[in-house]
């Protein structure tokens, strides 16, 4: 399930012209992206899992990871089970930020710390968008 913080105007048709610069171009975007990701976002991301995730912060934190796409992407969680009593980073990532435990047994306090995360927008978004800007360039004078 894919979760969007920001909507950006356009943006569908932005990424269809991209697909028409080709491969190697698109390439470059998701380096890119994913770079953009691991500066402004994965350390977002593992700071508020960190501080405000409760018991279960550490585990939420090492599972935060840049993931590779056009936009800058972060993953959270994962499968395996790395948690006392077999739990994965990704049945605790939501209950512990909402407070609902579904089907758990563990009680979950809402924190909130999904909310948290929020400070890396801006800077992500303008980095982001010199990054299409200097690629289209490119591309486009080839």
């Amino acid at each position: 399930m894919a979760i969007y913080d920001t909507g950006v105007s356009g943006l569908n048709e932005l990424l269809r012209d991209f697909r028409a610069l080709g491969k190697v171009a698109q390439k470059e975007l998701r380096q890119s992206s994913k770079v953009i990701a691991e500066r402004h976002m994965v350390p977002a991301w593992k700071n508020a899992a960190l501080n405000y995730a409760g018991p279960w912060g550490p585990d939420i934190a090492d599972s935060v990871r840049a993931g590779s796409d056009r936009l800058p992407t972060v993953k959270i969680g994962g499968k395996r089970k790395t948690m006392r009593g077999g739990a994965t980073p990704n049945m605790v990532r939501y209950p512990s930020s909402s407070g609902k435990r579904g089907n758990s047994f563990a009680p979950f306090e809402a924190t909130n710390w999904i909310g948290q995360t929020r400070t890396y927008q801006q800077p992500a978004l303008e980095e982001w968008s010199r990054a299409v800007d200097r690629i289209a360039t490119k591309w486009l004078v080839m």
